[in-house]
């Protein structure tokens, strides 16, 4: 497990922060503090000062680099000319076992007795501010900020008092026994829930939300055993749902939902068209003893944070399925619209790759200010809409490029997937299928 360092600025009562650029694989679009990786060797960045005494060399150095880098800050300068009151070990976050990258995050509070002129790296750097901690946890809790936990933990600490020179516990510790729940935005619980889905992927996002007084919902729990279920059920013991929804019929994301709902006596809410395929793939008996409940485009599903949260339906990867956004498009639950890492399969029959297209460029022109998928971490912008689409389209023109060439169903696989895992190939021939229909070039 590696380190990592983050520096945290303060001026009297106000907090330096960023934005990460919405294109970088790692946490794009939230609101961090500037830092980074600790690497080898970077203990020859440290010095000796009464100011860093007792911390780790390597992790100094690690802080003296990165804040170059990023802001073009020279903190052994800063030191010197004792524009730094006091730096403090603020504390250390570990990242959760979900994820596949961890790190143990270690976080320096940097007091500053004047703001210095730093020159963000437009390359990770989206934007940057100082602001009052007060007011950095207001946008937080107004859901206007989305965060990693312990930034979250940090900057409500401060808000509570600027003074504090560290705070624990930093890392939230989940019971061997529960699966995760945590609040990338305020509201709104996000488990991944371990399924049975294709790989990259090996969880699935089960979103928990619902203002107290409004139907509280959760999506697609589609645990992968009897021993998922039961953490599942352990972490919803305070914290009920009031109906299931699933966004699709995929087995991913509903496998055990059916368990659940008969065990909480909460009902299924999904699309009509949903149900359907569900009943015809696992037959009619699957939603014995539980109501369902039909939803559709513009359905007002429930309240989050005081703002209707509204069902769009997104056909293309699946006819029935649908996503959720509040009115403010302060976030939009994609489902399998996108997926980071790889790209969605358009499976048969119930794919459609032309409404696959419109889809995408629907959602692209209500330009939410965070998309979260159903595999993946919650992602600040439309970047990776962006991107599949463009991967899409230049996709389709290989595929049209090579069939105007001879090439046909089986050598067009061959040609542009010549390194695939062969139990992706059969996902490869459907996506090659969907775009010759696309074009109106499919085999009769």
């Amino acid at each position: 497990m590696r380190d990592a360092v983050a520096a945290i600025f303060t001026h009297d009562d106000e907090v330096f922060s960023i934005r990460r650029q919405i294109y970088l694989r790692a946490f794009p679009g939230y609101t961090a503090f500037p830092g980074g990786k600790v690497d080898a060797g970077d203990e020859s960045y440290a010095i000796e000062h009464p100011l860093f005494e007792g911390f780790p060399a390597v992790e100094i150095g690690a802080l003296v680099r990165e804040l170059e880098e990023e802001l073009a800050f020279d903190l052994v300068e800063a030191v010197r000319l004792q524009q730094v009151r006091r730096i403090s070990k603020f504390g250390t976050a570990l990242t959760p076992p979900f994820q596949k990258v961890r790190f143990n995050a270690h976080f320096y509070k940097i007091e500053l007795s004047k703001k210095p002129s730093f020159i963000p790296d437009s390359g990770e750097i989206h934007s940057c501010e100082w602001k009052p901690a007060v007011a950095l946890w207001q946008d937080y809790l107004l859901g206007e900020s989305l965060m990693v936990r312990p930034n979250m933990h940090a900057i409500k600490a401060l808000a509570l008092d600027i003074s504090v020179t560290s705070t624990e516990p930093f890392s939230e510790v989940f019971p061997d026994d529960e699966l995760p729940c945590i609040e990338f935005l305020n509201g709104l619980g996000f488990l991944p829930v371990p399924s049975n889905t294709l790989p990259p992927a090996t969880s699935t996002n089960a979103l928990l939300l619902g203002d107290d007084g409004s139907l509280r919902i959760l999506t697609d729990p589609s645990p992968a055993s009897d021993e998922a279920l039961q953490c599942l059920k352990n972490t919803l013991s305070n914290q009920l749902p009031d109906a299931i929804l699933l966004t699709h019929h995929h087995p991913d994301h509903h496998e055990r939902a059916t368990d659940l709902a008969l065990d909480l006596d909460v009902p299924i809410i999904c699309t009509r068209n949903t149900e359907l395929r569900i009943l015809e793939r696992f037959g009619s008996s699957y939603f014995d003893g539980i109501e369902v409940q039909y939803i559709k485009q513009d359905d007002v599903i429930t309240q989050w944070l005081g703002h209707p949260v509204i069902c769009h339906e997104l056909p293309g990867h699946d006819d029935g399925m649908v996503g959720l956004a509040p009115e403010s498009l302060a976030w939009f639950y994609v489902a399998d619209l996108v997926e980071p890492g790889t790209t969605v399969v358009i499976p048969e029959p119930e794919g459609d790759m032309s409404e696959y297209f419109k889809t995408l460029k629907r959602v692209i022109r209500l330009n939410p200010d965070v998309v979260i998928p159903s595999h993946g971490l919650p992602m600040g912008g439309i970047h990776l809409l962006e991107k599949t689409l463009k991967h899409r389209e230049v996709r389709e023109q290989q595929i049209l490029d090579f069939y105007n060439a001879g090439l046909r169903e089986d050598a067009l696989v061959n040609a542009m997937y010549p390194e695939l895992d062969q139990k992706l190939v059969p996902l490869a021939h459907q996506n090659v299928r969907q775009h010759l229909k696309k074009l109106g070039l499919a085999e009769v």
